[in-house]
């Protein structure tokens, strides 16, 4: 049985009083570190051309920030060798880079693969991906101090060169032993329903859950793979801490696929209606209208056809039987549906009536359905996307840098499906989905980790704030606690302006967040602090007790921005060939 669950913010983390951010010309002391060795950044080839792949691709982070000691960040550069930020042990800022680590080169670099990817799963233990498929798992030691990395298990995990990136990772002990669980992730492609001679593919994502368990002689084996698989983008992936769940947000709903511990059984997502599976059906959209196929029998005639379309449903019949029935997503142009049939194959064409929306579903619930994606549409968002992944600024005809592509922004051309939009809580045992929340209307902004030991939180926008939420394992009594831990007052609202935005992030004790674009820009929104002089609004008179400070930061570098990464004291950017380190604020000693 699945629990649903409502996200209700603290009224007492909230400002209704909030008039908006002062710009501050305080300078942010800035520190650098040219690095001897490029940053390994892996661009899609031409067969990673989808959504899905643009999105993997242009906005990973290649800086790796240590949940257990803050003010620490790595990167990988192009020989494979893992570097670590060194501090001055006076001032605690920046003093250059120390390689801690060499990947073993199992593989060559070449096109298909991912970008390198790290994630820290315990204070001593670290899992690594090669973005060519192969998994490292290595053991640290104390990372604050100067130790040398042992490497632990090294294999090709999700089958030979099978490349992938690295989600989230977690040590869970068991018996005095260790268990380590990681979340890998890659984007598959799939043959359509219809015939392969008509090339149309279909690109999922997945998801790998692999338990790696530390045998009698401290070696390292595969205890279980679980695999899972969903038709759109992720947003948000974590491991429970106790490892009996994962937690994933996405437009789409994701399913297991397979349990090597045990059989997976296919279930009817709910609300979908039992149909002759023999009948299947493709569409595709452009920002103008909808193409459909359905299979019907050779010897059909037009006679035998009947297709019924109104305002905002579909009825389709041959003969006496329904084919496909329902609600449309969104509204259509009656009056203007064509189809025809040829040798078994119904195709209908439908004209939206609000031209550039795109549907997340034709019709409403049903699933023997499946969207095969138009080239021209790919190409479009790929060169609306192109600067998250290219190393060159994208300009149009005159010269001026192209917008772009976001999410965020309030326009109704710019309008996306939110309504089905959730965070699930899915069970590893049972493979269902245990609780639910629906983000209907709250747009997801960033996911941060606050907590070494706990999973990543998630800051949503709720009208035009951000606020912050934090999920923990379920209680005794079956409920999921979603914590609304903090606010960042009217963020929703200007995070939407950048137009240019690659990477969000905050500090871990929430006093600032960060927008960082593709190049050379980073604005900096710190929380409203008290003031003690008598400063009062210009215009109401009334007296002004907080004060909200916006700052903008310009690199030194139009180099494209590859990585950032917050503590409470600085900001950490990369690019490809240089480290900065922000100083934001000013506090007693390194963090812990």
């Amino acid at each position: 049985m699945c629990t649903l669950m409502e996200l209700r913010p603290n009224k007492d983390l909230l400002d209704g009083k909030f008039i908006g951010f002062k710009l501050s010309l305080d300078p942010v002391p800035i520190y650098r570190h040219n690095l001897h060795n490029e940053v390994d950044h892996v661009l899609p080839s031409d067969d990673q051309y989808s959504f899905l792949h643009v999105k993997v691709f242009g906005l990973h982070n290649h800086l790796f920030g240590d949940p257990w000691a803050r003010d620490d960040v790595y990167f990988i550069d192009k020989q494979w060798r893992v570097h670590k930020s060194v501090r001055n042990g006076n001032t605690e800022l920046l003093d250059g880079v120390q390689e801690v680590w060499e990947m073993p080169s199992n593989h060559v670099r070449k096109c298909g693969h991912y970008n390198t990817s790290l994630s820290f799963s315990s204070p001593e233990l670290a899992v690594l991906s090669d973005g060519a498929g192969t998994l490292h798992v290595v053991h640290t030691g104390i990372r604050v101090e100067t130790t040398a990395w042992k490497v632990l298990f090294s294999d090709e995990v999700c089958g030979k060169e099978k490349p992938f990136t690295i989600v989230d990772s977690r040590v869970n002990a068991i018996s005095n032993k260790q268990e380590v669980h990681v979340l890998l992730l890659w984007v598959d492609e799939v043959r359509s329903l219809l015939d392969e001679k008509d090339g149309h593919i279909k690109f999922v994502t997945k998801l790998e859950w692999v338990t790696l368990l530390e045998g009698e002689n401290r070696d390292w084996l595969m205890q279980c793979v679980r695999q899972l698989s969903g038709v759109g983008g992720l947003d948000y992936a974590a491991l429970e801490p106790s490892c009996h769940s994962l937690y994933i947000a996405s437009g789409k709903p994701f399913q297991f696929d397979s349990d090597s511990e045990s059989a997976v059984e296919k279930k009817e997502p709910e609300g979908s209606r039992v149909r002759d599976k023999h009948i299947q059906y493709a569409w595709l959209q452009t920002t103008e209208d909808i193409t459909v196929w359905l299979q019907v029998p050779e010897q059909t005639s037009k006679s035998d056809v009947n297709v019924t379309v109104d305002t905002n449903s579909v009825k389709i019949k041959c003969k006496e039987f329904v084919l496909l029935e329902g609600s449309t997503w969104h509204c259509l142009e009656s009056q203007l549906t064509t189809w025809a049939l040829n040798k078994g194959k119904l195709e209908i064409t439908l004209v939206k009536r609000e031209q550039g929306l795109m549907w997340q579903e034709f019709v409403k619930g049903e699933t023997q359905g499946e969207e095969v994606m138009d080239p021209a549409l790919v190409e479009e968002i790929h060169l609306r996307l192109a600067h998250l992944c290219s190393d060159k600024e994208v300009t149009d005809s005159s010269g001026n840098c192209v917008p772009a592509f976001n999410t965020q922004q309030l326009e109704e051309c710019d309008d996306f499906p939110l309504e089905t939009s959730l965070l699930v809580r899915l069970d590893a045992h049972t493979h269902d989905v245990s609780h639910r929340v629906s983000l209907g209307g709250h747009q997801w902004l960033f996911n941060v980790r606050v907590k070494a030991d706990v999973v990543p939180a998630v800051c949503l926008r709720h009208d035009v704030d951000g606020c912050l939420w934090q999920f923990d394992s379920p209680q005794e009594g079956g409920l999921w606690p979603c914590t609304h831990i903090g606010t960042f007052p009217a963020f929703g609202y200007v995070q939407a302006s950048k137009q240019q935005k690659k990477f969000c992030t905050c500090s871990p004790d929430m006093s600032y967040v960060a927008v960082c674009e593709a190049s050379r820009h980073i604005y900096i929104y710190r929380q409203p602090v008290a003031i003690a002089t008598e400063l009062r609004n210009r215009h109401t008179g009334q007296h002004v007790a907080h004060v909200a400070k916006q700052q903008l930061v310009n690199l030194d570098s139009s180099s494209e921005v590859l990585g950032i990464h917050a503590s409470c004291h600085i900001l950490y950017v990369l690019t490809v060939d240089t480290l900065y380190a922000l100083r934001i604020n000013y506090g007693p000693g390194p963090e812990s």
